[in-house]
C-alpha cells in the first residue's frame, strides 16, 4: 500500500536522503560478511537469484561414503536453501514495488545472494554442517514465508520497504555466521553436534536473535501502516482492520487460504453439512444417485482396478514419462500431459486405472479423479457431450476428498443445474472448468484428471477434449498443479492443424512396455490350470514353462487379445502328449489369432448362417453407436422378417464368441477382428452388392496350350474388351489370401456395403407401419439416417465405393417419401419423439436432394420448392418444422423437451446459413430482453424471446394469436431444460395474463414455486389447476391419472408446509388412483402424513391399515422398498417404531413385512438382464437401509422375526446391512451404513464397558479400519474410551493420537482461521482419554467469547503511528479504554446471552467518550524523523484524543454492523449443533452459542445435545434409546456462550480449571470449576507443547510437513506464488 506522503516536502530531497541511507546500509553489510567470515561478496561469481538456484540445484552430494542418514540430511538442506532463496526473492521484489520512493541498490540483489551462495559452496562432506544448515535456514525460510502476501500487492508503503531492507541483511549476516561455523575445526563442530549451534559463543546465536528482532518490527510497522491507510480510505473499514490483525492479508487471499486447509481436514460438525453439499453437487452436475459419497474414486475404477493380477503395471512407476509426469516440481518445459497409447486390448484401461490408484495412495494435498468413457459413448443418443459430462463427474469426485472445492461447487450449485449446462465446444469447456473452481492460482494442491478410453469418443469430443488439456486453461492458468492422462489409440494422438500440439506430451507406448504385465498373465494362467507345475529346474518341463512365458508375448505385438488366443492354443496344445520341439515350433511362428479362429468359425458355419453373421457384423461394426441386444434382434428381423427362437445372446455367446463378444448387454467385435473381417475392394467390387445386381462372369480354362498361342488369345481378349468398352478383372477370381476364398462364402463385411444395407433398411422401417418386434431400433434407425447417408457419399469421394444409377434414384424415392408430406414423421413420431439431427446431418441430407442423380425422377415441383430457399427450414424440412412446432406452441401434439431440441437444431441451421428472420433483424437487442439471463460469472441461458420470435416468423403469425397456450408450452420447454426459475416464472405468468390459462399452465407454474420454496404459493396454484381440470370443458382433457398426481402435489406441499391434515386428506385421495405405482405413492404420502399426528393410536391404525392395503402379492415389498428409499426416512422409520411398540402384535408384522422385503431375491438369467444396473443399485440400497431397520427394531425393542436372540440377530443385521451397502450409493445408503457402523461399535463399547468384554478390542478396531474414509468415527473413539477408562493409558494413546496429530496439524497451517477445528478436534479427544483438565482448556479457546471483550482486545500492531513512547501511551489508553468500556457493558448486562445488549452498551459508552472531546485531529506521518503531529505533543495525557476514541469506536461499529438484527451464527468462530431428535422424532435443529447450556458426550466421537433432548435422552419412559448416543453415557457440561471461562481462539494465554467434577445432583453430569481467586495461567504456546510432548508428538515436525505441504516447490512454484 502507499503510505501518505506530507504536502509541503522536498520529495527529491527526501529520496535523495533515503537512496543514500539504503547504499550505506548494503554497503555496510558486505563489510560485516567479509568481518565475519573473511569471505568477499564482490568477486562477481554471481549475478542474480538464479544463478543461485542453479549452484544449488547442481551441487553434487558430498561423498559420505556409505552414510545415508549424512546424505537425507544434505538434502534437506538444499530443500530449505532453495526455499530461502525463494522467499529471498520475494523479499526483494517487494522493495523493488517501492523504489521510487527507495532506490534499490544494484548490489543489493547479488550481495544477498551471494552470501547464500556461500553457504552451499561446499567442497567435501563436513560432518555436522548439513546440521547446521538445517537448524538456522529451516527457522529463516518458515519466518521468511510470510512474505508471499507481497507477491500480490501491487504498492507496498515505504515505511516497510526499509524494515524489509533491515531483515535482508540481517539475512546476509546470518550467512556470513553459517560459513565461519563451515571454517571451524572437524573438532568444535563435532562438539557443537552435542548442542544447538545457536548454544555457541561464535554470534550466530546472536544474529539469529537480531533476524527475529528485525523481522517482527517489520511486522509491526506493516500492521501499523495498514491500519493507517484504513482510517484514511475509510472503505471496507470492519475487513480491512481485521485484515491487519492477520499480516496484513487481502480479503481475498485470506479467504482462499481458509479454503486451503489440509487434505480430509474438516470440523466434527461437517459430517452432515458435507453429505447435504455432495447431494447437492451430485444432483445439480448430473451425478448418478447410485454413485456413493464416501469414496475415493469411481466404481468402474475400482472394479478394473480388482481384476489386475498383483504385480502387473510395476513396470509403469519407473517410466520417464510418469515419473516426469508426476514430479513434485515440474519445469515448463515438462508438459503436464501424459499419453497412454497403443493398439486395441494393449493394456491402456488397466494402467490407467493402477496409475489412479496409486495417485491416492499418495500424501499431502494431492487429488485424482477418474473416468472411462465406455464403447457406448461413440455416439450415444442419451449423452450428446460426453467429455462435458466427464468433467462434471470428475469435479464432483474431487469434491468427495477436497474442502477447497466442495465449498465454492456447493455454492455455485446453488443456482441449479442450469448453470452448468453448456454446448460442447472448445468455449464452453473452458467456461465449465472455470465455474467448477478446480486449480485455481493459489491452491497448494495438485489434481491429477484421468481420461481413459479416448478411442471412445466421437471425433469431435476428442478434439475438445484434447484442446481443452492442451489449451491456456491448463498449460498456463493451472500451470503444475492440474495434470491430465489421457489414453486411448495410437490414431487418436496425432497433431492436427489448428488443434492442440500434442507432440510436446509426455508418453508411454503400452505394446513396447507391457510384455513384463503379459508374462505374469500368463503364469497366472499356467498355474491356474495346473500346468508345468513344480518342474525340477533345468528339467524339459521348467524349459518348456520358461520358454512360453518368454517368447508368447514377443509374438502378440503387445495384443492381448491375440495373447489369449495363443494362450489357449498352448494349453490345447499342452492337453496333449506334446513334445517340446512341436511346442518350440508353436511359439516361434507369429500369432495371427484372429484369422485362425475366423477360419475355423467358417469352415462350421453353413452359407445361411455366414449370410446371417455377415448382417449382424455390419450393424455391430459399422453402426455409430454400439448396439445393445435388443436393438439386434430388431435389425435382424428387418433382415430376414422372422424371429428366432434362439435369443441372440445365446446364439452369440455359443456361436459367434470368436468375432464377437457381450458387454453389459451391449454386442461389439472382438478387438482387433474388425481388420480381418474388411472384405478386399477387388472382392466386392467398387459398388454394393445388391441381390438385383446384373453381373456377367467368365471362366478361361487353359491346359497344355503352346506359351505363345496362348498369348495371342489373351491379346485378342484385352483388345476386344478395349474395343467393346468391356472391362474385364482377371484378379476378381483369384483367392483374397488364405481367408477370403471365392469357392466358398466368406465372413467378410465392406465398410461400404454395410452403409448402404443400413440405410436400406432404414427406410424399410420408415416405410411400414411400427411394430413391436422393430420398435427397439426404430429410434436408432430414425437418428443416424442423415450420418449413414453422409457414409456412403464419404465413401463414394474416397473411391471406396459406389452407388448404381439405379441405387442412387431408389435413395432419391425413399427421400421424397420421407419429406413430401408429414405422414412419416407422424407414423413414426414415437420414434422421431426421442431423437433430432445435427446440422451437420441436416446438410447433408440437402446435399442428396441437390444432386441432380438422386431427384432426377421425383416430382418437379416438389423438387423447384426444396432446392430454391435459402434455409432447409423452408425447403425440405418444412413439413417437420411445421409439425414440431405447432407440435410444441400451437396443439400439445409434441413433447415439449423434444421439439424445442429440434427447434433448437433448426435456428442453428438458420445462423449458420445467415437466415434470420425479419423479426429478428430489427430486434437486435432481443438477446438481452427479459427473458434472459446474462451474469457475468455464468454464461447466458436459453433466450425465449428469440425461441418465441423464430416459431412466430415461421408460421406467420401476429402478435394476437400468441395466446396462453403459446407461453405455457415456452414456460413447460424451459423447464425441461433446468432454466432459471424466474424465466420459468416469467413466462408462464405471461400465459396467465393472455387469459383462458389450462390446468396444466397452473400446475407448471405452482411446480415452479415449489421449486423456490414458495409453498404456500404453490399449493394455491396447484388447487387452481385441480379445479380447472374437474371442469367439464378442461383443455387438455386431463385423464384419471392426471388427477391422481395434481393429489399427489397438493399432498407434498401440505406435507412440506407442515399442514399433516391437509396433506393426509390429498394423499388419501390418490390411495384410489387406478395406477399402482401412484396408489402406492399416496399410501406412502398418507403414511408420512399419518405419522405427524398426535394421536399415538390414530397413527398404529394407520399402520394396521396401510399393512392391509398392500399385502398382496409383491405390494408390501414394493411400499417398503419405495419407504427405504423416501428421503426422510431415517426420521419415519424412528416415529413408526415408537408408536408400534404400542402394539407387538403390530410391531412383528412390520418386521415380517421387512424381512420379507429384504430376502435376497431370486433372479434367473432372463430376470437378472431385464434389471438395469441402476435399478440393482437402487434394490440393493432398500435391501440394506430395512435391514439396519430389523436390526434397529431387535437391538431396541428385541423385536426378531424368527424368535432367535435379539441382540445377536440386531448385530448379524447390521453387519449385512454394512457389507450390502458397501458399494451402493445415495443418501438413505450413506446414512444406514454409517449408522450401522455406529450401532455396532456402540455395543462393542457398552460391551467392554459393561462385562470388561475387552475382547471386544478386535472388533472395534476392525470397524475403525474399515471405515477409515469416515471423517472422526465412533469406532476409534471408542476404542480408545474404553481403554482410557479401564486405565490402559498406552492401549488408549495409539488409538487416539492419530486425531491428536491432525489437530496439531490443523493448528500448525499458520492459518488462524481453521485453529477452532484443531481444537475442537482436541476437546473431543481429550475428553475420550478422560483428560477434563486439557479437554476444558481446548474448550475456552473453541468455544465464543463474551464479543465486546473479544473485539476490543488490542496489540502494539494496531496503533497507527511508528514505535516510540506515544505509540505505548496510545496503546495503554486504549487498552484502558477497553477495558472500561467492557466493563460497563457486562455490568449493564451481566447475562451472558444479552450480546446485543451489550454490544449497544458499549456503542453508546464509547459515543459518550467521543461527544466530550474535542474536534478530530487529522494524523499525518513523517518517516525520517518518525513524529506524529495531532498525538502526544498536540494533547493532555490524562485524557483520550479522538484518534484513541476511534479506534474503538472503529472496533465496536464494525461488530454491531455484523450482528444486526441478531446474532450472525455464520460469523461466530464456533457454535453446536444438537445431536437429538424432537419429540416427533424429527432432528433437532437448535444451535447453542450464547443462549443456552450444550452438553457433550465423553464417550461418542461427536454427539452434543441440547438440555431438553437430553433429558429424553435419558428418560426411561422415552425412547430415547434409539437416538444417537446412549442413556448410560457421561456428559460435560458446557457453559453458555459469552461467559469468562471462554477466551476465543486468538488468546494468548489460557486458564486451568480447578476441577472437572460431576455436578452434585448428577454423577453423569460433569462441570467445569475454576478457582474463584484466580486459577494457573499458561500460554497457548507452552499449553501445545506440553500436550504434544505428552503425547509424544514433535510439533517441529508437524510444522515441517505442513511447511513441505502449503509452500509450492522449484521454479514453476515461485509463479504460483507470484499468482497468490
Amino acid at each position: 500500500m502507499k503510505g501518505q506522503q506530507p504536502a509541503d516536502a522536498p520529495a527529491e530531497k527526501k529520496l535523495s536522503e533515503r537512496e543514500a541511507s539504503v547504499k550505506e546500509m548494503w554497503a555496510a553489510a558486505a563489510k560485516a560478511f567479509e568481518d565475519i567470515c573473511g569471505e568477499s561478496l564482490q568477486r562477481g561469481d554471481v549475478k542474480g537469484f538464479d544463478d543461485v538456484q542453479r549452484m544449488i540445484e547442481g551441487v553434487n552430494k558430498a561423498s559420505y561414503g556409505t552414510d545415508a542418514e549424512q546424505t537425507d540430511k544434505w538434502d534437506k538442506a538444499k530443500s530449505v536453501g532453495l526455499k530461502s532463496l525463494k522467499y529471498l526473492k520475494l523479499l526483494v521484489g517487494a522493495a523493488s514495488q517501492a523504489s521510487s520512493f527507495i532506490p534499490i541498490p544494484s548490489s543489493a540483489a547479488s550481495i544477498a545472494s551471494s552470501a547464500l551462495c556461500f553457504v552451499f559452496d561446499i567442497p567435501e562432506a563436513i560432518k555436522g554442517y548439513n546440521d547446521a544448515v538445517n537448524q538456522v535456514f529451516s527457522e529463516v525460510s518458515s519466518a521468511l514465508s510470510q512474505f508471499q502476501i507481497y507477491a500480490s500487492m501491487k504498492n507496498v508503503d515505504p515505511v516497510v520497504i526499509q524494515r524489509i531492507h533491515l531483515v535482508m541483511i540481517s539475512f546476509v549476516k546470518l550467512c556470513a555466521h553459517v560459513v565461519k561455523y563451515r571454517q571451524g575445526r572437524k573438532r568444535d563442530r563435532l562438539l557443537r553436534q552435542i548442542k544447538s549451534i545457536f548454544d555457541e559463543d561464535s554470534g550466530l546465536g546472536n544474529e539469529m536473535a537480531e533476524f527475529k528482532r528485525v523481522l517482527q518490527q517489520q511486522r509491526d510497522v506493516e500492521g501499523t501502516v495498514t491500519l493507517a491507510v484504513v482510517a484514511e480510505t475509510h472503505q471496507n473499514v470492519a475487513i480491512l482492520l481485521e485484515q491487519s490483525v492477520v499480516f496484513g492479508k487481502t480479503t481475498e487471499e485470506t479467504h482462499q487460504l481458509v479454503q486451503e486447509t489440509q487434505k480430509d481436514v474438516q470440523s466434527f460438525k461437517d459430517d452432515a453439512d458435507r453429505s447435504k453439499a455432495l447431494i447437492k453437487i451430485r444432483d445439480t452436475l448430473g451425478v448418478p444417485p447410485t454413485v456413493r459419497l464416501d469414496t475415493n474414486t469411481t466404481q468402474t475404477c475400482t472394479n478394473i482396478y480388482d481384476r489386475c493380477l498383483n504385480r502387473t503395471g510395476s513396470w509403469i512407476w519407473t517410466h520417464d514419462a510418469y515419473t516426469s509426469w508426476t514430479a513434485p516440481s515440474k519445469d515448463q518445459e515438462t508438459s503436464h500431459v501424459l499419453i497412454l497409447s497403443g493398439p486395441p486390448s494393449s493394456g491402456k484401461t488397466s494402467a490407467s486405472c493402477l496409475i489412479t490408484k496409486r495417485l491416492e495412495d499418495q500424501k499431502g494435498r494431492t487429488y485424482v479423479a477418474h473416468y472411462f468413457f465406455p464403447a457406448s459413448t461413440k455416439k450415444s443418443d442419451e449423452e450428446k457431450n460426453p467429455v462435458h459430462t466427464a468433467l462434471k463427474y470428475m469435479a464432483f469426485q474431487i469434491a468427495r476428498v477436497d474442502t477447497t472445492v466442495l465449498k465454492p461447487l456447493g455454492k455455485a450449485c446453488d443456482a441449479g443445474p442450469g448453470i452448468f449446462r453448456r454446448s460442447a465446444n472448445l468455449e464452453s469447456l473452458d467456461a465449465l472448468w472455470g465455474e467448477l473452481r478446480i486449480g485455481g492460482p493459489g491452491s497448494g494442491a495438485t489434481y491429477y484428471l484421468i481420461f481413459d478410453g479416448l478411442e471412445n469418443l466421437p471425433d469431435k469430443q476428442s478434439e475438445i477434449l484434447l484442446s481443452f488439456a492442451f489449451g491456456p486453461k491448463l498449460t498456463e492458468q493451472s500451470s503444475g498443479r492440474v495434470r491430465v492422462l489421457v489414453s486411448g489409440t495410437d490414431d487418436q494422438f496425432y497433431s492436427r492443424p489448428g488443434g492442440a500440439n500434442i507432440s510436446s506430451a509426455l508418453r508411454i507406448q503400452m505394446e513396447e512396455h507391457n510384455a513384463p504385465d503379459m508374462r505374469i498373465v500368463i503364469d497366472e494362467a499356467l498355474t491356474k490350470r495346473g500346468m508345468l507345475e513344480h518342474a525340477r529346474p533345468n528339467s524339459d518341463q521348467q524349459k518348456a514353462r520358461d520358454n512360453i512365458i518368454e517368447k508368447l508375448p514377443r509374438n502378440v505385438s503387445g495384443s492381448y487379445s491375440r495373447l489369449q488366443f495363443g494362450l489357449d492354443d498352448v494349453i490345447r496344445l499342452l492337453s496333449t502328449r506334446t513334445a517340446a520341439r512341436e511346442l518350440d515350433r508353436m511359439l516361434d511362428q507369429p500369432m495371427s489369432s484372429h484369422e485362425a479362429a475366423i477360419k475355423n468359425l467358417q469352415r462350421s458355419l453353413t452359407a445361411d448362417e455366414i449370410s446371417e453373421l455377415n448382417e449382424l457384423l455390419k450393424w455391430v461394426l459399422f453402426c455409430n453407436n454400439p448396439m445393445t441386444l435388443e436393438q439386434l434382434e430388431a435389425a435382424m428381423f428387418l433382415y430376414s422378417g422372422t424371429e428366432s427362437l434362439a435369443s441372440l445372446h445365446f446364439i452369440i455367446k455359443n456361436k459367434y464368441s470368436a468375432v464377437l463378444k457381450l458387454d453389459s448387454g451391449y454386442v461389439y467385435g472382438q478387438d482387433g477382428v474388425k481388420d480381418y473381417l474388411q472384405k478386399d475392394k477387388d472382392i466386392s467390387g467398387k459398388s454394393s452388392h445388391s441381390r438385383d445386381r446384373s453381373t456377367i462372369s467368365m471362366t478361361i480354362c487353359i491346359n497344355n496350350v503352346d506359351q505363345e498361342l496362348c498369348g495371342h488369345f489373351l491379346w485378342d481378349l484385352a483388345h476386344k474388351a478395349i474395343r467393346d468398352k468391356f472391362k474385364f478383372d482377371f484378379d476378381a477370381a483369384s483367392a483374397n489370401g488364405t481367408l477370403h476364398s471365392s469357392g466358398q462364402a466368406t465372413i467378410a463385411v465392406d465398410e461400404f456395403e454395410a452403409h448402404h444395407t443400413i440405410v436400406t433398411r432404414a427406410f424399410e422401417f420408415l416405410d411400414s407401419d411400427p411394430r413391436d418386434q422393430t420398435k427397439e431400433i426404430g429410434q436408432y434407425l430414425v437418428g443416424w439416417l442423415p450420418y449413414h447417408l453422409g457414409q456412403l457419399r464419404q465413401l463414394e469421394d474416397d473411391e471406396k465405393g459406389a452407388l448404381t444409377p439405379g441405387e442412387q434414384t431408389e435413395i432419391g424415392q425413399n427421400l421424397y417419401k420421407l419429406f413430401k408430406d408429414d405422414k412419416v414423421f407422424l407414423r413414426h413420431k414415437e420414434s422421431f419423439g426421442v431423437t433430432w439431427w445435427f446440422v451437420e446431418e441436416m446438410e447433408g441430407l440437402q446435399k442428396w436432394l441437390m444432386d441432380s442423380a438422386v431427384v432426377r425422377r421425383l416430382d418437379k415441383k416438389w423438387r423447384d420448392e426444396v432446392q430454391m430457399p435459402i434455409s432447409p427450414t423452408r425447403g425440405f424440412l418444412k413439413e417437420l418444422v411445421k409439425l414440431l412446432v405447432e407440435g410444441l406452441l400451437r396443439n400439445r401434439s409434441w413433447g415439449a423437451q423434444n421439439a424445442y431440441g429440434w427447434i433448437e437444431k433448426f435456428m442453428l441451421l438458420d445462423d449458420k446459413l445467415h437466415h434470420t428472420p425479419e423479426k429478428l433483424k430489427s430486434g437486435e437487442t432481443m438477446s438481452s430482453g427479459p427473458l434472459s439471463v446474462q451474469n457475468s460469472f455464468f454464461l447466458t441461458d436459453i433466450d425465449w424471446d428469440r425461441v418465441s420470435a423464430w416459431c412466430q416468423n415461421f408460421l406467420g403469425l401476429p402478435d394476437s394469436d400468441l395466446n396462453s397456450l403459446w407461453y405455457e408450452r415456452l414456460a413447460e420447454a424451459s423447464s425441461s431444460h433446468s432454466c432459471f426459475a424466474d424465466i420459468i416464472l416469467q413466462l408462464y405468468e405471461r400465459a396467465i395474463e393472455k387469459g383462458n390459462p389450462s390446468w396444466l399452465c397452473y400446475r407448471g407454474l405452482g411446480e415452479t414455486y415449489f421449486s423456490k420454496d414458495r409453498t404456500q404459493e404453490a399449493i394455491t396454484q396447484v388447487e387452481l389447476a385441480l379445479q380447472e381440470a374437474e371442469r367439464e370443458d378442461s383443455t387438455p382433457k386431463p385423464e384419471a391419472k392426471d388427477l391422481v398426481e395434481l393429489h399427489l402435489l397438493l399432498g407434498e406441499y401440505a406435507y412440506m408446509a407442515g399442514d399433516a391434515q391437509r396433506a393426509a386428506e390429498q394423499y388419501s385421495l390418490a390411495c384410489e388412483g387406478e395406477d399402482p405405482v401412484q396408489a402406492m405413492q399416496g399410501q406412502l404420502g398418507y403414511l408420512k402424513a399419518g405419522l405427524s399426528f398426535p394421536d399415538a393410536e390414530a397413527i398404529r391404525q394407520l399402520l394396521k391399515s396401510t399393512l392391509a392395503k398392500t399385502d398382496g402379492k409383491g405390494t408390501t415389498t414394493n411400499f417398503l422398498k419405495m419407504f427405504a428409499r423416501d428421503a426422510e426416512h431415517d426420521i419415519l422409520v424412528s416415529k413408526m417404531f415408537v408408536v408400534a411398540k404400542g402394539d407387538l402384535d403390530l410391531f412383528k408384522g412390520i418386521v415380517r413385512a421387512m424381512e420379507t422385503a429384504t430376502a435376497m431375491p431370486v433372479l434367473n438369467e432372463g430376470r437378472t438382464t431385464e434389471l438395469t444396473r441402476d435399478l440393482l443399485l437402487a434394490e440393493d440400497e432398500a435391501r440394506g437401509v430395512l435391514l439396519y431397520d430389523r436390526g434397529v427394531a431387535a437391538y431396541t425393542y428385541r423385536i426378531s422375526s424368527d424368535g432367535t436372540e435379539a441382540i445377536g440377530e440386531a448385530l448379524r443385521l447390521w453387519r449385512e446391512s454394512r457389507d450390502l451397502l458397501s458399494n451402493v450409493g445415495g443418501r438413505n445408503a450413506f446414512l444406514a451404513r454409517q449408522d450401522a457402523s455406529t450401532a455396532l461399535a456402540q455395543h462393542y463399547f457398552q460391551g467392554m464397558m459393561d462385562g470388561n468384554h475387552l475382547d471386544y478390542a478386535g472388533a472395534l478396531a476392525k470397524l475403525a479400519e474399515d471405515d477409515s474414509n469416515v471423517q472422526h468415527g465412533d469406532a476409534a473413539g471408542f476404542l480408545g474410551t474404553v481403554y482410557a477408562l479401564h486405565d490402559k493409558k498406552e492401549q488408549a494413546r495409539a488409538a487416539l493420537v492419530p486425531r491428536i496429530r491432525q489437530a496439531f496439524q490443523i493448528l500448525s497451517d499458520h492459518l488462524p482461521e481453521n485453529d477452532t477445528v484443531g481444537f475442537s478436534i482436541l476437546e473431543k479427544t481429550l475428553e475420550q482419554y478422560q483428560d477434563f483438565d486439557n479437554a476444558a482448556v481446548a474448550l475456552s479457546l473453541l468455544g465464543p467469547p463474551d464479543l465486546v471483550t473479544e473485539a476490543l482486545v488490542f496489540e502494539g500492531k494496531d496503533i497507527m503511528i511508528p514505535d516510540g513512547a506515544e505509540k505505548e501511551r496510545m496503546l495503554d489508553m486504549v487498552t484502558r479504554l477497553a477495558k472500561e468500556t467492557i466493563q460497563i457493558a457486562k455490568t449493564q448486562f451481566p447475562d451472558a446471552s444479552q450480546q446485543i445488549q451489550r454490544i449497544g452498551a458499549a456503542k453508546v459508552h464509547i459515543e459518550s467518550l467521543i461527544a466530550a472531546t474535542g474536534p478530530k485531529p487529522k494524523l499525518e506521518f513523517h518517516d525520517d524523523q518518525g513524529d506524529v503531529e495531532g498525538s502526544e505533543s498536540h494533547f493532555r495525557q490524562d485524557a483520550p484524543t479522538v484518534s484513541e476514541l476511534d479506534i474503538l469506536d472503529f472496533r465496536i461499529s464494525s461488530l454491531q454492523q455484523l450482528h444486526s438484527p441478531q446474532i450472525d451464527t455464520s460469523a461466530l468462530q464456533w457454535s453446536w449443533t444438537c445431536d437429538g431428535l424432537t419429540p416427533d422424532g424429527k432432528h433437532c435443529e437448535k444451535r447453542t452459542t450464547f443462549g443456552q447450556e450444550s452438553y457433550t458426550c465423553i464417550y461418542c466421537s461427536n454427539r452434543d445435545f441440547c438440555g431438553d433432548c437430553l433429558a429424553r435422552l435419558r428418560d426411561p419412559n422415552t425412547d430415547g434409546r434409539i437416538m444417537a448416543c446412549s442413556a448410560k453415557h457421561r456428559w460435560l457440561r458446557n457453559p453458555r456462550g459469552g461467559g469468562d471461562m471462554y477466551v476465543g481462539s486468538k488468546a494468548k494465554t489460557v486458564r486451568f480449571p480447578k476441577e472437572v467434577r460431576p455436578t452434585k445432583d448428577d454423577e453423569n453430569i460433569l462441570e467445569i470449576c475454576y478457582d474463584e481467586d484466580g486459577s494457573r495461567e499458561i500460554t497457548v504456546e507452552a499449553w501445545k507443547e506440553a500436550l504434544a510432548k505428552e503425547w509424544n508428538i514433535s510439533l517441529e515436525e508437524i510444522k515441517e510437513e505442513m511447511s513441505r505441504q502449503a509452500t509450492p516447490e522449484g521454479g514453476e512454484q515461485s509463479e504460483q506464488n507470484n499468482e497468490e
